[in-house]
């Protein structure tokens, strides 16, 4: 069963890697500009016709739309995402020296936004009325209100202008020796812009979900029949978390998109600033990689989500909802 399940999860991730791959390449069709101006730049003018033409054949942009997708996805299967216009040089690899730095940036920020999250939710959905819940719902309101490049402009200005404590772009020092410690002091602004603006809304819904498991009748028959507080609560978290499993699952690919922007205020060196990089040069080849590397990077992370929801609900091992 359990094979069965993971099977039909991972078919349901290539069809959404499929429909996003196709949607993504046909409405860049309807994008101004031509390959000429991604290659040339301002000097683009003053090709030819005959260069301009020799450019669109040796990309095989004479061709069909149709053929021209089929083709370019053909190859992506296979692992070839194409040739940079602006680069020169293979989509691969310029995707490749930027992902470490996008996937250390983003491991980081979910794992102190889980940490924190289930910490802050679990107080303050286990103290109804407390201080704890009522702080938190400010607090998640106020930090989920506050647009992601504004707050890092704000961290900017304190941190790496006034005080002068820390860097305020890269992902490493120029000419530094790019160790753990020049590394961390860099990831500490967006990582800290990232967790800011999710941690409270994902704790207060983790709240809100422990605040309605406690109000259940199976929780007031289990107090009356003196079972442990302890016992109680582990059972009300446990069946709370599966819908806040959920919930990050449904958030995990609006939770990249907010990363794009923190790595572009952050001059961050991964797939986000790439991606931006790569619109504004019309650089499809490379853009169309950067997303389809981006969404097999959140296909698996629902993935892994799924995984330890299937271990966790009973319902779903057997063959319940979902």
């Amino acid at each position: 069963m359990t094979v069965k399940w993971v099977g039909k999860r991972m078919v349901m991730g290539i069809i959404v890697l499929i429909i996003v791959s196709f949607l993504s390449f046909f409405i860049m069709q309807l994008a101004p500009g031509d390959p000429a101006a991604a290659f040339y730049g301002g000097n683009a003018q003053t090709l030819t016709a005959a260069e301009k033409e020799r450019i669109t054949r040796a990309y095989a942009l004479d061709r069909p739309v149709a053929q021209q997708y089929v083709a370019w996805l053909g190859e992506t299967v296979k692992g070839n995402l194409g040739t940079s216009y602006k680069e020169g040089r293979p989509v691969s690899e310029i995707i490749m020296e930027r992902l470490p730095n996008t996937l250390l940036l983003v491991s980081v920020c979910l794992f102190f936004i889980i940490i924190g999250s289930i910490w802050l939710g679990t107080v303050a959905g286990m103290k109804a009325g407390s201080i704890w819940d009522k702080g938190l719902s400010t607090f998640s309101i106020a930090t989920s209100s506050i647009p992601a490049f504004w707050l890092g402009m704000l961290f900017i200005y304190f941190f790496a202008v006034s005080l002068g404590i820390l860097p305020s772009s890269g992902s490493s020092d120029i000419g530094g020796d790019g160790g753990l410690g020049d590394k961390i002091r860099h990831l500490i602004m967006p990582a800290s812009v990232l967790i800011l603006t999710h941690v409270g809304i994902y704790a207060r819904f983790l709240q809100e979900s422990i605040k309605k498991e406690n109000s259940k009748y199976y929780v007031k028959v289990a107090r009356a029949n003196g079972v442990m507080e302890r016992t109680i609560q582990m059972g009300i978290l446990r069946n709370a978390s599966i819908p806040y499993l959920n919930y990050i699952a449904m958030t995990i690919p609006s939770f990249f998109g907010g990363s794009i922007i923190v790595e572009s205020l952050f001059a961050w060196s991964g797939l986000g600033q790439l991606t931006v990089k790569a619109v504004v040069t019309k650089d499809f080849p490379l853009l169309m990689g950067s997303i389809m590397v981006t969404g097999v990077i959140v296909v698996v992370s629902l993935l892994i989500i799924d995984l330890i929801m299937y271990a966790m609900d009973p319902k779903l091992r057997k063959g319940g909802i979902r």
